[in-house]
């Protein structure tokens, strides 16, 4: 059984996504994406994360045509760890593999919810609840998804999918 792997993500492409082949006949787009985080250094700058971000097939290809950098974006996708050997040895890296992109227009938290319990290294229930609701609400109708307009079931749950 396949435990759950789920990342959500808010923040600003600092590189436009680039389409690669890959040698099975795949394509893969990457583009690195920056997340600040709520809350600053002792000498005022903006602390964030920065990741890379890869995007399969379909939703590559739409990747590689909208997402530039400076946009603001919405990712759903999974963390994955990744490692390959170079001449100093076998490095490791630390991927997003993107399953949903949107274009935002600003934050997803703007006046959702208190900046203040985000800083929290514990989040109450009803935090839990409302960043969850944040995420359901960022999924529209203009989904741009990987695979072809299908329906799954997910434990009786029917999941349509939208093609781009």
């Amino acid at each position: 059984m396949a435990d759950l792997n789920l990342i959500a993500l808010s923040g600003v492409v600092t590189r436009d996504a680039v389409l690669r082949e890959k040698s099975g006949g795949q394509v893969k787009a990457e583009f690195s994406f920056e997340v600040e985080r709520p809350f600053h250094r002792s000498n005022g700058e903006p602390v964030s994360d920065l990741f890379l971000v890869d995007v399969w097939n379909e939703l590559g290809e739409w990747a590689t045509a909208h997402i530039k950098q400076g946009q603001r974006l919405f990712i759903l996708g999974t963390l994955n760890k990744e490692s390959y050997s170079t001449r100093a040895g076998r490095e490791h890296l630390t991927i997003v593999k993107a399953k949903y992109l949107s274009l935002i227009d600003n934050t997803l938290l703007d006046g959702q919810v208190d900046v203040e319990q985000l800083k929290a290294d514990w989040w109450p229930t009803g935090l839990l609840h409302q960043a969850v609701a944040i995420v359901d609400n960022a999924i529209t109708d203009e989904v741009v998804a990987a695979q072809a307009a299908s329906t799954e079931v997910v434990s009786s749950i029917e999941v349509p999918e939208v093609s781009s």
